[in-house]
């Protein structure tokens, strides 16, 4: 260890002391930080407000954003529908004029009579272009789904068992849905009765 000093202090009492001790000196007197809770609050508030009104301002310009949006497809989906509106009367304003024009002629049954067939044919033409097909019919295997079966009727032919033999109304079908089902005979294979 390292050697000692003898002191003597006032008193003429005797203190050891080494040459590794030191003195302490008095240290600084730390004050705590006084803070003002309300200051401390203001600020905090002040904070929360700001985050409120981005916060605001950004649900504000969503709903605009989204109003606008909806405003736009309402836009598209009435042009559409005005724009589907307009072809549709278009293609069927051939057929009518011609049926006029047929109505207006004077002449025969037979010429009344093609008249008539080639509106028809026109007719189908144009709810062609809009997706319009017939059901397949007479001689076609039975399905539920584009027939209604109003009677069946018995046949000998075993081909002919669950076709379709007679179409009282046409059935037709719209981009493959079907719009009005075709109302059918259908045969039923029956051995005939020997004598």
């Amino acid at each position: 260890m390292g050697e000692r000093d003898e002191t003597v202090d006032n008193d003429g009492n005797r203190d050891d002391v080494t040459d590794a001790e030191e003195v302490a000196e008095p240290s600084e007197v730390v004050e705590p930080e006084i803070v003002d809770p309300q200051a401390e609050l203001k600020t905090k508030l002040e904070e929360a407000q700001a985050r409120l009104r981005t916060v605001s301002k950004a649900y504000t310009d969503l709903q605009k954003e989204m109003n606008a949006f909806r405003e736009r497809m309402e836009n598209q989906s009435r042009a559409r529908g005005e724009r589907q509106a307009f072809e549709t009367v278009q293609t069927m304003l051939e057929p009518v004029q011609n049926l006029k024009r047929s109505l207006a002629a004077k002449g025969d049954a037979e010429a009344l009579h093609q008249g008539i067939e080639m509106v028809l044919h026109q007719f189908m033409d144009a709810l062609g272009k809009l997706g319009l097909t017939e059901v397949p019919g007479e001689g076609c295997a039975f399905d539920p789904t584009y027939h209604e079966a109003l009677a069946v009727m018995p046949v000998v032919d075993p081909a002919q068992d669950g076709r379709v033999l007679q179409v009282h109304r046409n059935g037709y079908a719209v981009n493959g849905k079907v719009l009005q089902a075709a109302q059918v005979v259908i045969g039923k294979h029956e051995k005939p009765a020997e004598a």
